[in-house]
């Protein structure tokens, strides 16, 4: 298979051999595993990090929506947190699947937290939960009209919030790929060994520029992803 700028979304990608287990796995497994075991990191540093996400986590659920009211949300919205960001970060390195940017990744836990959302305002109150599929002050004609409307922007947002996540991501990671093919290119097509050099010195600059920025937009639109479904609890019943 050709190689292109799109295929390190191909899963088929990183394999080592066709019957080999796919690299794409391992490099959903190996943050994870850095984060939540102590095997390698000896010390401190890991349980001080997982108290820095883990504060910051209960700070964004406290000031979007009522998701500390809820049993059980703060909790997976902590190991969501940690999960995506991680992955988002190790998206960024060579040979490492970005498995955040797939689609079936970020929609699998959208529709699931959003769908459990509906479900327990439904249980927790029934009334309240049709009650706000019509905005307040609408007009009784314009009372069906508004619940058709209501009930497919609901069930729009678990799309949305994914495809945000996914084109941001993926579009990183297509002009880190880009400027990784030029900066080969550019090395061998040079004429000569000093031009060569300095080619490449800037390429690397602004290639070292643009990474730190796909770093800062890991972390960003990890925010981002966990803020939209903290506020998604704002309709749950009291």
């Amino acid at each position: 298979m050709l190689m292109d700028v799109f295929s390190s979304f191909d899963a088929h990608s990183y394999n080592l051999i066709s019957l080999s287990m796919p690299l794409w796995l391992l490099s959903s497994l190996v943050p994870l595993t850095v984060i939540f075991s102590d095997i390698y990191v000896k010390g401190g540093s890991v349980k001080a990090f997982q108290g820095l996400v883990l504060s910051f986590t209960y700070s964004m659920i406290r000031l979007n929506g009522k998701g500390l009211k809820l049993s059980g949300f703060p909790l997976v919205m902590s190991g969501l947190f940690m999960m995506v960001l991680m992955l988002n970060l190790s998206g960024n390195f060579p040979f490492f699947f970005p498995v955040s940017g797939q689609f079936v990744f970020g929609f699998s836990f959208a529709l699931s937290i959003w769908t459990c959302l509906v479900v327990s305002s439904l249980l927790c109150s029934f009334e309240q939960g049709l009650m706000s599929l019509v905005p307040t002050g609408c007009p009784m004609v314009l009372v069906p009209f508004m619940v058709v409307v209501e009930l497919i922007s609901g069930m729009l947002r678990p799309l949305t919030l994914v495809l945000r996540l996914t084109l941001n991501l993926g579009a990183g990671k297509v002009i880190l790929t880009m400027c990784s093919g030029e900066l080969v290119v550019s090395w061998l097509n040079s004429s000569s060994l000093v031009s060569g050099v300095g080619s490449v010195k800037g390429l690397l600059m602004g290639g070292g520029v643009f990474g730190a920025a796909e770093v800062a937009i890991a972390c960003i639109q990890c925010y981002i992803f966990c803020v939209l479904l903290c506020l998604y609890t704002e309709d749950h019943s009291s």
